[in-house]
């Protein structure tokens, strides 16, 4: 019998379109599991299989439809509105013979194409590979997007891609629906090889692992795949050995890292937002998302304005904050008054450059220090004048724990405190 494939003692039904058919069905290989190890079920199957798929082409030319994955879940939804789950062909021929002859008797007097279709299993679930699924997820979730500029879309995708690369590198580009717990457990495998032989953090495996089971159950739900995935994905997360990032002490960044001439190579501009930084706690894309007129100079206390735009989404709804301009940061602004937007398409670049620069030079203690360890440091310097809890949550774009009323602290309330902990001396 052709169009039957054994690999890895299981079945698998396997037919190439034929080119005439091509217009109608574009899909070139058409593979899955018979989820059999039996050689002559398997061939039984594959007959039922081979048939269905032909009467399915068949009624594409007749009708000039095109293939297409969201038709399976068309067939889905329309089973449902009968009140039957959807079941396949080779789904159907395991079941009990009650649950066949009700079908039938529901479909007595509705014998059109469509109910008969999805009730006694008319068409296969769609063989989505996992590259494909990839694509699927970003129509998906078009909505998670819709606020984000280019640059945070990219980002958004890029640890996606990864993901999906590893995966399909280490298992294959298999269908989704194939995918088993065995799989992920050699995927674990993968990356617990990797991190022991390139000193990689748990850290990333999990996150490729979190990644993952979104998109597939994702694509999974939304093709009604049914794929059993908390069974697939459970317990694949590896103990973490994540180590936040120090801060870097107050005397430190005053003597040391904003030095001016540890600093004397660094260019104008990445040197400016790095004084920013240090004395307001916002990151390097919070400051060159700034627009110009949310820098305002020219008034009794300037202050920058952080807040979401069009086609730029906040990391958190808590982020949209207002910061008093001092020391450092007042003193970089005013030599560029109309900020640093026109670097919103190099600013992992930026932020890649200022981090090897302070490397290079040995501006950087330790491997738990970053560039990012500035943050950190403004909350303690917070911390160390007793700023209240909630100022130190609007300066820093925090959520406040308790019931927040009102509208926050001041301007006025803030640059009380900020005075406080400014790093530039008079």
């Amino acid at each position: 019998m052709q169009h039957v494939l054994f690999r890895s003692n299981t079945y698998y039904f396997n037919r190439r379109t034929p080119r005439s058919i091509r217009e109608y069905d574009s899909r070139k290989l058409i593979r899955f599991s018979l989820k059999t190890d039996s050689k002559k079920h398997a061939h039984k199957l594959a007959a039922l299989e081979n048939a269905r798929l032909e009467q399915y082409w068949n009624g594409l030319i007749e009708t000039g439809r095109k293939h297409s994955d969201d038709y399976y879940k068309q067939v889905n939804d329309r089973a449902s509105l009968l009140g039957f789950s959807y079941l396949t062909a080779q789904q159907l021929s395991v079941r009990s013979l009650e649950e066949i002859l009700k079908r039938i008797a529901c479909l007595q007097n509705n014998l059109h194409e469509k109910p008969v279709e999805a009730l006694l299993g008319g068409i296969s679930a769609p063989t989505i590979k996992l590259d494909d699924a990839l694509a699927k997820f970003w129509d998906l979730t078009k909505d998670i997007n819709l606020s984000k500029s280019e640059h945070q879309v990219r980002k958004w995708k890029n640890p996606r891609k990864l993901a999906m690369s590893n995966l399909i590198s280490c298992i294959g580009n298999k269908a989704v629906q194939e995918l088993t717990r065995e799989d992920m457990l050699k995927f674990r495998d993968w990356w617990i090889s990797r991190i022991q032989t390139e000193n990689l953090t748990t850290n990333v495996a999990n996150k490729n692992f979190t990644y993952l089971k979104v998109i597939i159950v994702t694509v999974s739900d939304n093709f009604k795949l049914n794929l059993d995935a908390r069974h697939i994905f459970n317990k694949l997360s590896l103990n973490s050995d994540y180590e936040p990032r120090k801060p870097f002490s107050t005397e430190f960044i005053r003597h040391v890292l904003l030095n001016a001439d540890n600093l004397s190579g660094m260019n104008a501009e990445a040197k400016s937002l790095l004084h920013i930084f240090a004395e307001t706690g916002a990151g390097f894309s919070e400051l060159i998302g700034l627009l110009p007129e949310d820098i305002v100079l020219d008034c009794e206390i300037p202050h920058i304005a952080i807040i979401p735009r069009t086609k730029r989404r906040l990391k958190t709804k808590y982020r949209k904050r207002h910061i008093p301009l001092t020391g450092f940061a007042l003193e970089a602004f005013k030599k560029f008054p109309f900020g640093f937007s026109h670097l919103a398409d190099k600013q992992d670049g930026v932020s890649s450059a200022v981090g090897k620069f302070l490397r290079e030079n040995n501006l950087i203690p330790s491997k738990l220090h970053s560039v990012y360890s500035l943050r950190h440091s403004y909350q303690d310097r917070l911390l160390s004048v007793n700023c209240p809890d909630r100022v130190q949550a609007d300066l820093m774009g925090h959520k406040f724990p308790r019931p927040s009323y009102g509208e926050g602290a001041t301007l006025e309330h803030k640059l009380e405190w900020m005075q406080k902990i400014t790093l530039k001396s008079d």
